[in-house]
């Protein structure tokens, strides 16, 4: 991460005041002082911040953070960094707007769906959520790598309508298409906090990389690495399939913020 902006006391930049609905905005804070405390608030939550680096050639302390915008979000919204270093503290202000998504409405047969996959789904999912509940040492640098070479067959934040009507929600991540065994990489450095089968979900990884960003494998054929694996950006995770509830073979590669899922593909870009 770098910063360029030469300064003699607190600031703050969003690397955009406009944002898509399903994205994320960049922070970058620096301070002469070393900060004795700061947070971001977005949408009435707040997000921590991160110490990067010390800038001798800026003489400034150097911090970021990432705030998802969760789907459903549009509009003109206030975002507040908080902090407080040696000798002042304070807020600054900005106002992002958020473009809303053109989202499509796809409808998927697969004669999965039953009480018993839904009930599978449901107590998956809470799993899931506790696995993400830590937000642990910052262990990824932008950007990330895209975990499969293929097409994207499904957008994030497509409506899914699923056999008819028998269930529909929106897609948190984006479907990968590419043969049946093809490697699948670690898009970032990080730690396995899972790799087991799943019911709906399929053979499924999920990998911590610190600082609230958690990355989601699905439907893979094969699982290479175990939980508590420490995992370097390129290395091979597992291969591409169509376990759990899928039509074909594809990776789902979803990556969650906070809990918050957003669209991974503003991780292929540098900070």
């Amino acid at each position: 991460m770098s910063f360029t902006a030469k300064v003699s006391a607190f600031y703050e930049m969003p690397d955009t005041n406009t944002v898509k609905e399903g994205g994320i905005i960049r922070i970058k804070i620096g301070d002469d002082k070393q900060l004795k405390a700061a947070q971001v608030e977005f949408l009435g939550k707040k997000y921590p911040v991160f110490y990067a680096t010390w800038n001798k050639k800026e003489i400034s302390y150097e911090y970021f953070a990432i705030v998802p915008v969760p789907l459903g979000t549009s509009g003109w919204k206030k975002l507040i960094v908080g902090y407080k270093d040696s000798e002042d503290q304070g807020e600054k202000e900005e106002k992002i707007y958020v473009r809303k998504l053109k989202l499509k409405v796809v409808s998927i047969q697969t004669g999965m769906i039953n009480d018993k996959m839904l009930d599978s789904l449901n107590s998956e999912g809470k799993v899931i959520d506790s696995l993400q509940s830590k937000t642990t040492t910052v262990k990824f640098s932008f950007p990330f790598v895209k975990p499969v070479t293929g097409e994207t067959s499904s957008e994030f934040g497509a409506k899914r309508i699923y056999d008819k009507g028998k269930a529909e929600w929106c897609h948190k991540g984006i479907d990968i298409s590419a043969p049946e065994g093809r490697t699948v990489v670690a898009d970032a450095d990080g730690t396995i906090v899972a790799a087991m089968k799943t019911e709906g979900h399929g053979n499924f990884i999920m990998i911590d990389h610190g600082g609230g960003v958690y990355t989601l494998y699905m439907h893979l054929k094969i699982i290479i690495v175990k939980q508590g694996d420490i995992v370097k950006q390129g290395d091979v995770v597992g291969m591409v399939g169509s376990t759990g509830l899928s039509t074909g073979p594809h990776l789902h590669w979803q990556i969650n913020v906070f809990s918050v899922p957003v669209n991974p593909i503003e991780f292929l870009a540098g900070f």
